[in-house]
């Protein structure tokens, strides 16, 4: 793994009601890290805890317990603070400025008043497709073209590491890819991706680690094909197969199934030789031969109901 960008280190975060007594534990010793140059995507269910992490993460709240470190610093330091883009999954804009002119204000809030850091604007806009709308004010923008103001905001000062909460939130389709495409983009550039999203399908896209967590408590962690590769299964698909090569395999604890395109087969990798030749001697074409693989949300889906069920 390359250096972390990200660090918890048996990180627990107990919220108390004063008044009630009461005390929830939104995290308890969780631990994980994010590589730089990776993008990471953050996982759980709704009241999982992410929010409470990621408010840790940027110093808006402190932990009771464990460590937290990120691009090598505690929390909130100014030196780290000053290479984070941060998107918050509920933001507001003021509706009366148009786009250059927020980011113009971001950047007097940052400090950075100068003429260089200005003129990225219109190139910034121009890479979050909101070039032409430079005239427009927000409060008449769409859904979708706040959320990509909300990005433009996020890489105004060119920053190293990346903090998105529900990046594609409100884009349609077309937009969301343009997104997508805009992450890979950013990580081929060498920054660090540390996202949150409910959309599973997208985030294996373009994921390189996975991190879950549930009840505030970490359930699985590690690389995504790593993640994903089910191990000792394979995927054999052929033009056809005959009945009696089916019934010898479905015996066996075979999966079979017919298709428009072809036979899916679907057994343990120490019998994919003995498979392929019995369909080749029955007069069968076998089309390919590859390692099963499991979905991104049939991993999420596995280990969130697992745990659910053993509660």
């Amino acid at each position: 793994m390359t250096a972390a960008a990200i660090e918890f280190q048996n990180v627990t975060k107990v919220y108390r009601r004063v008044f009630r007594e009461e005390q929830v534990t939104a995290l308890s010793c969780v631990s994980f890290e994010a590589g730089a140059g990776e993008v990471c995507a953050f996982l759980g269910p709704n009241g999982a805890g992410k929010t409470t992490a990621i408010n840790l993460l940027m110093g808006f709240h402190f932990a009771d317990s464990g460590e937290i470190r990120v691009l090598g610093c505690a929390p909130g330091d100014v030196r780290a603070k000053a290479k984070i883009g941060f998107l918050p999954e509920n933001f507001a804009f003021y509706k009366y400025l148009t786009a250059p002119k927020l980011l113009q204000l971001h950047l007097a809030l940052a400090g950075d008043r100068s003429a260089e850091a200005a003129a990225r604007i219109p190139a910034l806009l121009a890479k979050v497709r909101l070039h032409g709308y430079e005239k427009l004010k927000i409060g008449r923008f769409s859904r979708g073209m706040v959320q990509r103001l909300g990005l433009a905001q996020a890489l105004l000062d060119d920053p190293q590491l990346l903090i998105l909460d529900e990046p594609t939130s409100g884009l349609d389709p077309a937009g969301r890819r343009e997104i997508l495409e805009l992450l890979m983009a950013l990580k081929a550039e060498g920054k660090t991706v540390f996202l949150s999203s409910h959309i599973l399908p997208e985030v294996e896209q373009i994921c390189d680690r996975i991190v879950i967590i549930d009840r505030g408590r970490l359930v699985r962690a590690g690389r995504l094909q790593e993640m994903l590769d089910t191990g000792d299964r394979v995927e054999l698909v052929a033009d056809r197969i005959t009945e009696e090569v089916e019934q010898a395999a479905v015996a066996r604890g075979v999966v079979v199934e017919h298709g428009p395109q072809g036979v899916r087969i679907v057994l343990h990798a120490a019998g994919k030789r003995e498979m392929a030749e019995a369909l080749w001697s029955a007069g069968c074409d076998v089309v390919s031969i590859n390692p099963l693989r499991s979905s991104l949300e049939e991993v999420f889906l596995k280990v969130v109901e697992h745990r659910e069920a053993g509660a």
